[in-house]
């Protein structure tokens, strides 16, 4: 219940106050009282307000509450359209127990209509199955039988279309289910398991996607495929496409806008690999106008959800641009929004967030802040999402150690990082030369031949550089840069 008290809005909690009427209320209490606190602490809530009335029957008036929140929430704000068809439902089922049989009938072409309009398959099954029920009764048995053709042909083309979108469905699920674990294509047994997906017909061909919702799938999960394989322009393509097709459709903007909404960032985010940067940029102030539109006013989180998109892509940008001062404007921001939206961004943006700023601190030698947004990754013991970040991250790890004189820790941790990775994944060739180059450079105590070890280095990374296989390394780590950069460290450190 605390959780769900923490959701309200403003105007929900006002709204919530209002139905309660005048007078004092036990449980109107508990909720102010709940909304005092930080953190759920049940000792402390009673401890701050043994005076209080709802402490003597807290059972009571926590399920009251909760049950009364939920059912202020249903009657609260525009109905959706789904709403507006149970609505209707509602109504045919009054009337039919009133005997009032040609008014439901109307009230169910009514929620048909909208049904139709909105692709909504799932509800115009309930509406006709209604529909059924009101022929069967006494007073229409010579019903007419073009009616129950037509009934049956809806409820058949519906079965087939909710067939349709439920494959359409499972094959982008598992798509992006793959996607949000390994992020890119690392191993052949990977390739072939998303390669079978993608070759199912419904995902190569456009023509057998007969809904709007197969489309949206369709478009979905073959800009993923193609962005896992590294083809981000023809992810581009696709996510372009995709924003073009609700466009034309402002009828189901609204009730797909969460889905436009993560399709705009993919776009963005695509623009930004591909290099397209005015699209970019245009593309980023659509997204902060989002919460303002009427279509997107009742997306979940839209303001957190816009806040991570948005910060996600400033600060790729300023690191695609190796523009480290610019990128270090935006961590205040950053840790604001963290803190203010906290579980509301998801897990696997969060850990996206604490690499970025661990990565953006390295870059600005700011090694101990580094080590500490590191760390929020390295000590998470459920690696459940992009597993990628979490390897990286490890060596990521080596670099900072290295850089804060930590020597003594680099040498074990040059022993059990290898373990660690490669008891998960291959290891890259750039990992092994990282490895072999740090051992060496820990044991060579003479600064001539250290420099000799650096040089030979980076002409082994400028090789690796040009090998595609090895492009994930680089994109998470840059170490040619750092390397650049080695000679002026190494001096001080001599020093």
């Amino acid at each position: 219940m605390y959780d769900l008290v923490k959701t309200l809005s403003k105007s929900e909690k006002r709204y919530l106050k209002v139905q309660a009427g005048d007078g004092e209320k036990d449980y109107i209490q508990l909720l102010d009282a709940l909304l005092a606190q930080q953190t759920f602490d049940e000792e402390q809530l009673i401890k701050d307000n043994k005076s209080a009335k709802f402490v003597t029957h807290l059972a009571v008036n926590k399920r009251y509450l909760y049950e009364l929140i939920l059912k202020s929430l249903t009657q609260f704000g525009q109905k959706t359209v789904e709403d507006k068809i149970f609505a209707t439902i509602a109504a045919a089922n009054v009337l039919i127990k009133k005997g009032l049989a040609l008014a439901a009938f109307r009230e169910l072409k009514k929620g048909k209509k909208i049904a139709i309009t909105y692709e909504l398959y799932e509800l115009l099954l309930i509406l006709c199955n209604i529909e059924k029920k009101l022929l069967s009764q006494q007073q229409f048995k010579k019903r007419d039988d073009e009616q129950v053709q037509q009934i049956f042909d809806l409820e058949m083309d519906c079965l087939a279309q909710l067939k349709s979108t439920s494959e359409y469905w499972y094959l982008a699920h598992q798509i992006a289910k793959f996607q949000t674990r390994f992020q890119k294509i690392q191993t052949e047994v990977q390739a072939q398991h998303v390669e079978t997906l993608i070759q199912s017909p419904k995902l190569q061909n456009l023509q057998l996607a007969t809904n709007l919702r197969s489309k949206i799938y369709f478009y979905q999960a073959n800009a993923i495929y193609q962005f896992m394989l590294g083809n981000v322009k023809k992810a581009y393509e696709i996510n372009s496409q995709f924003l073009d097709l609700l466009e034309a459709n402002p009828t189901f903007l609204r009730l797909y806008a969460e889905r436009y909404l993560a399709t705009l960032n993919n776009m963005l985010i695509d623009s930004l690999v591909i290099g397209e940067y005015q699209t970019l940029q245009e593309g980023i102030n659509r997204l902060v106008l989002t919460p303002e539109r009427p279509e997107f006013k009742f997306v979940k989180n839209i303001e957190s959800r816009v806040f991570r998109q948005r910060y996600l892509l400033l600060l790729n940008w300023s690191l695609r641009q190796k523009d480290f001062e610019k990128a270090m404007e935006w961590i205040p921001e950053m840790e604001t929004g963290l803190e203010r939206f906290g579980k509301k961004i998801e897990k696997h943006h969060r850990i996206t967030f604490y690499y970025l700023t661990a990565y953006i601190l390295f870059q600005n030698r700011r090694y101990d802040q580094a080590l500490q947004w590191n760390n929020l990754i390295l000590s998470d013991p459920k690696e459940n999402v992009v597993k990628e970040i979490f390897y990286f991250a490890r060596l990521f790890n080596l670099l900072i150690h290295y850089e804060l004189g930590n020597y003594t820790l680099l040498e074990s941790l040059l022993r059990s990082t290898p373990k660690y990775l490669k008891a998960r994944r291959p290891l890259y060739a750039t990992e092994k030369a990282l490895f072999r180059f740090l051992g060496k450079l820990l044991n060579l105590p003479d600064k001539i031949a250290k420099q000799k070890l650096i040089a030979n280095f980076k002409t082994e990374l400028d090789l690796l550089f040009l090998d595609s296989k090895e492009q994930r390394v680089f994109n998470y780590l840059d170490l040619r840069l750092w390397v650049e950069a080695f000679d002026g460290g190494l001096n001080q450190k001599t020093k």
